[in-house]
């Protein structure tokens, strides 16, 4: 806008021969659109330029308003995503909007788990808001971002990006900043689980290993296969599988598998138990039940549902 306004200055000046003071003037006025009238009479050649300073100006004063705008936008929608991050607790952080991580997210979004995304590129980053998830642009190994992401906050972090170097520091930049949080994350080089799992990851998942697993079971054991999709994947289904920790107000606790009746009282099917760090698969009906244990549960919603309270759950 200055060097519009020193253009048409000086074209004034030039092609009509005024003065700096009136050619700056009528300049302002002209670019400004503001209609105060000609300082002296113009010349045709005069009249000439002054149309394609007015072009020129308008053009260059409603960019530079449209720009203002969308940055009171961008700034405002920046501050009230800010105070959502800030509120967040026992959530989800997930490093890297790329297709692993947008799929860990649609998951999220599914089950109604909070989370948040770390992604350093600034498209993606913007690909991620527009979505309509919570997202903060940056590093995921640096200390910074990882405290604005509420990390000590929050429940488990997901790293997600295709360079396991970069998983790694990020699972030994979360562990130091909360020793309580539970990691999980990608490998692309099946060498890389070992080195991540003992900076702190709980789970390495490679997706080469289970993607060659998937279409081995898909040719093996097809009907296998279609259920487990319907079942793990399928928002809608009529099944569901779901893992839920028995709190110490649970009407199961000290009580068996077979005096607690869930069969009959919820209609769910416990498949696993995770009592004291062992799975027990298939559990036997003199299991007695504790707090703390994890059960894994198979059934309806609605029937899961009824489980979650006998499991002592609060809410759904």
């Amino acid at each position: 806008m200055v060097a519009l306004v020193g253009l048409g200055t000086a074209g004034f000046m030039i092609v009509e021969g005024w003065g700096l003071l009136d050619s700056l003037f009528m300049s302002v006025t002209t670019i400004a659109t503001v209609g105060y009238g000609e300082v002296h009479p113009l010349t045709p050649a005069g009249q000439i330029f002054a149309i394609f300073l007015i072009f020129f100006g308008v053009g260059a004063f409603l960019y530079i308003a449209s720009d203002m705008v969308s940055l009171a936008l961008e700034l405002r929608l920046g501050r009230n995503m800010n105070k959502q991050i800030v509120k967040l607790n026992n959530h989800q952080i997930i490093c890297g909007f790329g297709r692993t991580g947008q799929e860990v997210a649609s998951q999220f979004r599914i089950n109604k788990i909070p989370f948040v995304i770390i992604e350093l590129n600034s498209a993606t980053a913007l690909q991620a808001e527009e979505a309509g998830h919570l997202v903060i642009e940056g590093d995921a190994s640096a200390d910074e971002v990882l405290m604005r992401a509420q990390v000590e906050k929050a429940k488990g972090i997901v790293c997600a990006l295709p360079d396991d170097t970069q998983n790694t520091f990020i699972a030994l930049t979360a562990r130091g900043l909360n020793d309580r949080i539970d990691v999980v994350s990608r490998a692309a080089n099946p060498g890389s689980e070992s080195k991540l799992k003992r900076v702190g990851a709980r789970m390495v998942i490679s997706p080469y290993v289970i993607c060659g697993q998937r279409l081995a079971a898909a040719v093996t054991h097809p009907l296998v296969t279609q259920f487990l999709d319907v079942v793990m994947h399928t928002a809608d289904g009529d099944l569901r599988m779901e893992q839920m920790i028995l709190s110490d107000n649970s009407k199961l606790v000290g009580r068996t598998l077979k005096d607690a009746n869930i069969k009959q009282e919820s209609g769910a099917m416990i498949l696993a138990v995770n009592q004291n760090g062992k799975l027990i698969t298939n559990p036997t009906p003199d299991l007695k039940f504790c707090v703390g244990d994890e059960l894994i549960a198979l059934g309806a919603q609605g029937e899961l549902n009824k489980l979650a309270k006998l499991a002592g759950r609060t809410e759904n």
